[in-house]
């Protein structure tokens, strides 16, 4: 479909949803397997196929209601895109800034200990609860080190998550309402002259 030398509106949509398709896989792939390069490539192939396809459309693409029509779906889509992602940023920051964590150590009578770590939300809602037994906490071993510090890592984890992705969704809304306003400003000046 994208090697055609013409194309029609419709096949360009239908390559659309095609394009969109392969890049939700694309970036849900590279995500689980924690390759970055992936979501990179799959996102550079995925701006040059709609460019490609864009290309080869044989319809007129850009008469007034058709730049009407996609100006408005722009908004929409910006609009919409930056409310979910205010909301997403106000609980991403709900989130970590009403959560709470806990550690804590119990020892018994034999010299053994039990450590704890764990990371709650509000109403004391337990995301994360893990511990560990020392049966000889004078001699530790390799394992015991380890396994403290991923409980401890772990325990970390859970709390930042919702910090990063809050940050990450805020940076968006700052980033894309930026863009609009200078870009509604640049072409105010330009059509108005």
């Amino acid at each position: 479909m994208l090697h055609c030398e013409i194309m029609k509106k419709q096949t360009y949509f239908t390559c659309l949803a095609i394009i969109l398709v392969a890049l939700v896989v694309g970036l849900g792939f590279g995500v689980t397997m924690g390759n970055l390069l992936i979501p990179v490539i799959v996102i550079a192939g995925a701006v040059g196929a709609i460019w490609l396809c864009h290309q080869r459309v044989t319809d007129v693409m850009t008469d007034d209601l058709e730049s009407a029509i996609s100006g408005k779906a722009a908004l929409k889509a910006l609009e919409i895109t930056v409310i979910i992602a205010a909301v997403g940023f106000a609980a991403g920051m709900g989130f970590f800034f009403s959560g709470g964590w806990g550690n804590g150590m119990h020892g018994f009578n034999n010299g053994s200990i039990m450590v704890g770590a764990s990371q709650f939300y509000p109403s004391g809602h337990m995301i994360y609860d893990e511990s560990y037994f020392i049966a000889d906490p004078a001699n530790l071993s390799l394992n015991d080190v380890v396994a403290l510090d991923r409980m401890a890592a772990n325990s970390h984890r859970v709390r930042d998550f919702p910090l990063a992705f809050g940050v990450g969704l805020g940076s968006v809304v700052v980033l894309l309402v930026g863009l609009y306003a200078a870009f509604s400003y640049y072409y105010t000046r330009k059509y108005e002259e």
